[in-house]
């Protein structure tokens, strides 16, 4: 066919028998000329219209060319994944996109198609946010009249049910005297607040309230008409503006402003009354009159409903009541918890940690303290807000600190709560607090001092765990003292120590140890004066004379050695110079000096301990000195001892002695010696009252040990002693006792070892004289006799648990 031309068009029907008539012709059909495809869609706007969908709109093609219909494509914002929001044509320029997610951000563009194929794309839509359609809000409800002075009136009202969507940003006042028909407006602007006040004359007058959002106006308020008082009376006016929250099933709390209008006097307090739905019977929540404009009314049925009015107090008594609240319902919002208060175990804050159990979009969390809210940020409070939880962080608290603090969360169905610190809870968390940012490094030990050889000063202390990452710093007289080699630790015993090469006058004073571990401090100190300081530097001085004598001087030893008598006592002194100088030392063992020492000595004696001797047993007090002169007796018991035939009494330098000859029965018992002065003595004691016995044989060879009354402190090691003068053997008996029952080791029989002990002295053996020749066999002269064995002396240490008997 040929463009631009007419043309009419019949059909025809076939089959195997033949072709049908034609069908009535049609009218006559033009053909066009296409010149393409269309251009592409104009402006491409994007409305709120569900939570789910949203309504696009948008401009025709300026060039048509037979547009068949249009294809709309969406796009979440920030992504270029397009998918199409129809699949087939759609003829109208506005089409409603569904089944998008609830609070997500879109974008859209459009095509146009006509026979020949598809558009360019349209520019692409402003990014927007899946959200519920904006309508007006309700409307403000239940005006109060809370002063007049005859000239003008304050109003206030309550916020409408339904902000439809958005804030409600601005409300329009009306007024009109009664019985007329027009409205005027009182304000314009629209007032940002809902106090408006009314400049109006005495006379009967009726107000209407609307409410604006980013939609429109709603309707107005129920109208009230009421006849302008003048508030002159001494009462207060109305409290106004009652709010809720932290409600429970048996509690909440009320807020509430203050009356505008306060009456003769000051307003000095509250009081809170509450009535069931429906009920004309108020209570009052609180017979005393609190000062503060809150209270948590207690005491309420669960799942009942409640209405609550507040009058203000002055000196003229009890004022007007407020208008009633709207209902609220003592029940607790679901799943709703509480305050939470901390200690940061990390840095030390107090936090006050809230979760909520609801959050929608443009939730808030607001704090207060005693309710009202917190703006004041200036002594180290944060708030911070993640999700659904939010914190009020102390970050340098104090004292100030006690009181009640609230939390709500707008948007919700009344989350809220609160927690109290008291005093004595905060004391705790501050103590708590100051410890976690200054922790103490707990300390063994405190700062001591050790004088060394060459009289170094070893100052030191012990905590009780430091880590390898310690540092430390040693003062003295709060003067740093430095040299990293002079300073060491042990992480294992957590010993800190400093060595102090120079020890002088001039080191008096005090000494300081400061210790930093991680987080953890501490800090030791060491004072070193007067008397304290004199001793430890003549200690150090004394160390230092003494290594240059011993380790530095040439090795020699000087002893003087004598028998220490009255006669003997005096000031000894001895001096030793070579060509680096010259050292002496002295002591004095004249006097008291001298007894002193002689009593020291015994102060630091053994026990006494048993010999067996060739006449009978001998006990023995080994010390570092003894002599005659010392105040020493012996006693057997109670009896005193002195020197007889039966006991001798004596000693050496390096032990005392008291020998029993020849002991008996009648020796046993408890013997000791005592050393004594004129303020103390000392006493040493040895029991020989036990009932072992040693017993030879007739010749001499053999002999038994028997322990009767067997115990079981007979248990341990025995020794048997044969000497005389040419030597003697001993050996040792190890007796075990063992209680009723117990189980007994499997003895091993074995030979006891012998243990030789040589002559103390040299032994002399005769030798035959040689007979001259001319002698006759008659004149030969006899032998000389054999010397007399010398006694031996006394030997040191070995125990023996019973004297040995004689028969």
């Amino acid at each position: 066919m040929r463009f631009c031309l007419k043309y009419k068009f019949r059909v025809l029907s076939a089959n195997m028998h033949g072709t049908s008539e034609p069908s009535e012709p049609t009218t006559l059909i033009q053909t066009l000329q296409l010149k393409g495809v269309p251009s592409a869609p104009g402006q491409v706007i994007a409305t709120r219209e569900t939570d789910t969908s949203v309504l696009i709109q948008w401009a025709p093609p300026k060039d048509p060319n037979n547009l068949i219909g249009y294809y709309i494509d969406q796009c979440v914002a920030g992504s270029k994944d397009w998918t199409s929001a129809n699949h087939k044509p759609h003829k109208k320029t506005k089409f409603v996109v569904s089944g998008l997610a609830k609070g997500q951000t879109y974008v859209f563009r459009v095509q146009a198609i006509n026979e020949l194929g598809l558009s360019d794309e349209s520019q692409e839509s402003a990014p927007l946010t899946v959200k519920a359609a904006l309508t007006p809000p309700s409307a403000p409800y239940d005006i109060a009249l809370l002063n007049c002075d005859g000239r003008s009136m304050v109003l206030n009202w309550k916020k409408p049910l339904h902000s439809g969507g958005a804030e409600v940003k601005e409300y329009y006042v009306d007024k009109r005297r009664s019985g007329t028909a027009l409205w005027r407006e009182v304000h314009i602007p629209p007032l940002p607040n809902i106090r408006p006040t009314l400049l109006v004359s005495y006379g009967q007058c009726q107000s209407q309230v609307y409410s604006t959002n980013l939609c429109s106006n709603n309707k107005c308020c129920k109208i009230l008409t009421f006849f302008l008082p003048l508030f002159s009376f001494g009462h207060a006016g109305p409290a106004h503006d009652l709010t809720f929250c932290e409600v429970r099933d048996n509690s909440l709390v009320v807020e509430w402003e203050e009356p505008v209008y306060c009456g003769s006097g000051p307003i000095t307090g509250y009081h809170v009354e509450y009535a069931k739905k429906d009920s004309t019977d108020w209570v009052t929540a609180n017979e005393a009159a609190v000062s503060h404009r809150f209270l948590k009314v207690t005491g309420l049925q669960a799942a009942e409903s409640y209405v609550f009015r507040v009058r203000a107090v002055n000196a003229a008594g009890v004022g007007m009541a407020s208008m009633a609240s709207d209902l609220v319902t003592a029940k607790a919002v679901a799943g709703s918890q509480e305050v939470s208060c901390v200690v940061d175990e990390k840095t030390g804050d107090i936090v006050l940690s809230f979760e909520s159990c609801q959050l929608s979009e443009g939730s808030q969390f607001l704090w207060k303290k005693e309710y009202k809210e917190i703006t004041d940020f200036s002594k180290g409070l944060v708030i911070k807000t993640e999700g659904n939880q939010s914190k009020l962080i102390f970050k340098n608290p104090d004292k100030d600190d006690v009181g009640t603090f609230s939390v709500s969360v707008t948007n919700t169905e009344g989350v809220s709560s609160s927690y109290t610190i008291t005093s004595e809870e905060l004391a705790k968390m501050l103590a708590l607090s100051h410890d976690i940012r200054h922790p103490i490094i707990p300390l063994k030990t405190e700062l001591s001092y050790k004088i060394l050889e060459r009289g170094r000063m070893r100052f030191w202390l012990q905590a009780e765990e430091i880590s390898s990452n310690v540092t430390y710093k040693f003062f003295a007289n709060n003067k740093e003292l430095s040299g990293p080699n002079k300073m060491g630790h042990d992480v294992s015993t957590g010993i800190i120590e400093f060595i102090l090469d120079h020890f002088t006058e001039e080191n008096e004073g005090t000494f300081t140890c400061q210790i930093t571990d991680g987080g953890g401090k501490a800090q030791s100190s060491l004072v070193l004066i007067g008397d304290a300081f004199k001793a430890a530097l003549a200690e150090a001085d004394y160390q230092r004379r003494e290594y240059i004598r011993v380790k530095e001087g040439k090795k020699s030893k000087k002893f003087l050695y004598f028998s220490f008598s009255q006669k003997t006592t005096g000031v000894y002194k001895a001096t030793i110079s070579d060509d680096r100088g010259k050292d002496m030392s002295q002591i004095d063992i004249s006097g008291k000096g001298m007894f002193f020492f002689s009593f020291l000595s015994f102060k630091i004696a053994a026990e006494l301990v048993i010999k067996c001797t060739a006449t009978g047993i001998q006990l023995q007090c080994h010390m570092k000195y003894y002599t005659s002169e010392m105040n020493a007796t012996w006693y057997h018991g109670e009896t005193k001892l002195s020197r007889s035939d039966k006991t001798v009494i004596g000693g050496n330098p390096a032990m005392a002695t008291m020998e029993v000859i020849e002991p008996g029965e009648k020796d046993k018992g408890s013997y000791s010696i005592v050393i004594t002065n004129a303020e103390n003595s000392h006493k040493r004691t040895l029991d020989l009252s036990g009932d072992a016995e040693v017993e030879p044989d007739d010749q001499g060879k053999f002999a038994s040990l028997t322990i009767k009354g067997v115990s079981m402190e007979d248990s341990g090691r025995y020794t048997m002693i044969v000497q005389n003068k040419y030597g003697g053997e001993s050996v040792d008996i190890v007796v075990s006792v063992y209680r009723h029952g117990e189980k007994l080791p499997e003895a091993k029989p074995t030979l006891t070892p012998k243990t030789i002990i040589p002559p103390k002295l040299p032994i002399e053996i005769p030798q035959p004289k040689t007979q001259p020749a001319s002698a006759a066999p008659s004149a030969a002269a006899s032998p000389a006799p054999s010397p007399a064995p010398p006694k031996a002396p006394a030997g040191r240490g070995i125990r023996s648990p019973t004297p040995s008997r004689r028969k």
